[in-house]
């Protein structure tokens, strides 16, 4: 559940892939000055080293080496989501508090948020005590899946600066088609893989009627990736369906159901998808998948 002004408390999960080992990001570096950080720390939270990347700010209390490969990756996500999603520009600061370990990052989660389900990272949008803007947070540990959870939060921040409203679906479809590497071209192998067993059935009404991340189980977070790749990767008017809903978000909140706009690019939306996965596993080499969760 997240604090955001959209949804009352909401708070985004995820699960991710072993791209960076966190003890990697441990090892000792050249001097790095602190970011320069005005808000308060957060008790209990990694607050020693600040480094910004693009417009996220790293905390920790061990100094990070800048120079790793998943800094740099990071530093260009906001680049990849707002140019294929064409989304504007945004500068707003995002907090990545990381912790050096899982029993840290534990303790803190159960203190500050006890009645949120075990995850290995959050994202969090909290209204200021004295109003203004939010406070964007993104909560982990240095973990083997580091990499791809920080992939997904961030694109959950970014989809909060740039847009009023996401439906939840869409909202973890995005982040898991953005939580692989860009060489994937948004291909979850797993998901993939779940997907085209036998009985698996497709429907974007019923996900549109999901109000809670809660209400998600393993299943509907594979089928909204599935959804998303389809509009991104299908076709041109697939994609504008999800562009033209994606404009609209950016200045209502509730523009109705994406659906109905997505229909006329196919002449059946459920067979449209399972074909498309069925493509995905016709032509994709193995060797360009990276596995996930």
């Amino acid at each position: 559940m997240t604090i955001s002004r959209r949804h009352g408390w909401l708070l985004v999960a995820l699960l991710g892939i072993p791209l960076l080992a966190g003890c990697e990001l441990l090892q000792h570096f050249s001097q790095q000055p602190k970011a320069r950080v005005e808000r308060e720390p957060i008790a209990g939270a990694p607050s020693k080293y600040s480094m910004r990347v693009s417009q996220f700010v790293f905390m920790s209390d061990v100094e990070i080496r800048r120079d790793q490969p998943i800094f740099r990756d990071l530093g260009n996500l906001r680049e990849q989501v707002n140019r294929e999603l064409k989304l504007p520009p945004s500068t707003t600061e995002v907090f990545v508090y990381l912790f050096e370990d899982k029993a840290r990052y534990d303790k803190f989660i159960k203190t500050k948020h006890p009645d949120l389900p075990p995850r290995r990272a959050f994202f969090v949008a909290q209204p200021r005590r004295l109003g203004g803007a939010e406070d964007l947070m993104v909560y982990t540990y240095m973990g083997e899946r580091l990499h791809q959870d920080l992939r997904h939060e961030l694109t959950h921040a970014l989809l909060h600066c740039a847009l009023k409203n996401v439906p939840i679906w869409l909202d973890e479809g995005l982040a898991e088609y953005f939580e692989v590497p860009v060489t994937n071209a948004g291909i979850n192998p797993q998901h993939l893989e779940a997907l085209r067993l036998p009985g698996v059935r497709f429907d974007m009404e019923r996900l549109e009627r999901l109000e809670d991340v809660h209400q998600m189980s393993p299943l509907e977070y594979r089928e909204s990736w599935a959804w998303v790749h389809l509009m991104l990767r299908s076709s041109p008017q697939a994609k504008e369906a999800l562009l033209s809903y994606l404009r609209d978000l950016r200045i209502n909140p509730n523009p109705g159901p994406l659906r109905p706009r997505l229909a006329p690019a196919f002449l059946s939306l459920e067979q449209a998808v399972q074909t498309h996965l069925t493509e995905l596993d016709r032509r994709l080499p193995p060797s360009n998948v990276t596995a996930s969760k």
